[in-house]
């Protein structure tokens, strides 16, 4: 399986209710550079990361689909991901890009670029910090 197939497949597993696939994935050491629910970016550590994922808890419905991968010559997978969130009558379907650096089938770098709606979509569910 290559790194793209691996990472389409563990958001597919985690989409499902088993994040094991996703969260082996990543290497120990990982960091991902993404954004914030208040729209600013910052650099998390596997477990940071791990617990921002938590807030799709409090949501109605959340999904995370790759819908799409490329893969440079030098083996970082970019991914484009469409991430839906419900709460209430508030929707969040847009899509964002990632990137992942592998190395020996493990994720250990790992950036997100998402749209102006993603911030104003946690403001206005009031789960901004």
């Amino acid at each position: 399986m290559s790194d793209a197939e691996a990472l389409t497949a563990a958001f597919a597993a985690a989409d499902k209710g088993d994040a094991v696939p996703l969260v082996t994935l990543m290497h120990d050491d990982m960091t991902w550079a993404g954004f914030t629910l208040t729209g600013t970016q910052q650099v998390y550590s596997k477990n940071e990361f791990l617990e921002a994922f938590g807030v799709l808890g409090k949501l109605d419905e959340f999904a995370n689909e790759v819908t799409r991968t490329e893969t440079t010559p030098e083996g970082i997978v970019i991914a484009w991901i469409r991430i839906y969130r419900k709460l209430g009558d508030k929707v969040l379907d847009v899509t964002m890009v990632t990137t992942h650096q592998f190395v020996d089938g493990k994720v250990v770098r790992s950036t997100d670029c998402c749209p102006p709606e993603f911030a104003a979509y946690w403001r206005e569910t009031g789960l901004a910090a």
